[in-house]
């Protein structure tokens, strides 16, 4: 059964270690602190039978507008769909009318895991993380505040 709640101390360690992207799990093993993405609001940890395998968030940037994050776990194919349903209720519910999402160039599958949730990818606007990888930007529109 799938599950939304709060996040619990070790709830990111648990996830990143399985992670499908190996700069995420890497980061993990090297005890990178993930926690401030925790304390900020709207964040949430979905499980699956009681097990942590995605958090997901937003931090805010003002005038509606937010960045959304996300970290998965290892997910069992026939669970995707209903995981992707959980998180995208979430989406919706948040108070933001302009939210962004920002997926390394080459890592496909975070491409597919942000279009599910209904995100559009923005073509020609180019940005990069800290160590100089390119990033794709993907963008979805809350309509249920009237954009």
């Amino acid at each position: 059964m799938i599950a939304v709640r709060a996040p619990l101390p070790g709830d990111l360690e648990t996830i990143g270690k399985d992670a499908a992207e190996a700069w995420v799990r890497d980061r993990f093993r090297n005890g990178a602190d993930f926690s401030g993405l925790l304390d900020r609001p709207f964040s949430n940890v979905a499980t699956i039978d009681d097990h942590p395998v995605a958090a997901g968030g937003f931090i805010e940037r003002g005038n509606d507008l937010a960045i959304a994050w996300s970290i998965l776990g290892r997910v069992e194919p026939e669970c995707f769909v209903g995981l992707v349903r959980v998180f995208r209720k979430h989406i919706m519910a948040a108070p933001y009318k302009w939210i962004e999402a920002h997926c390394i160039a080459t890592f496909h599958q975070s491409h597919r895991w942000v279009k599910c949730l209904g995100f559009e990818p923005v073509n020609g606007e180019r940005c990069f993380t800290a160590d100089g990888r390119e990033f794709r930007k993907f963008v979805f529109r809350n309509d249920r505040h009237g954009t």
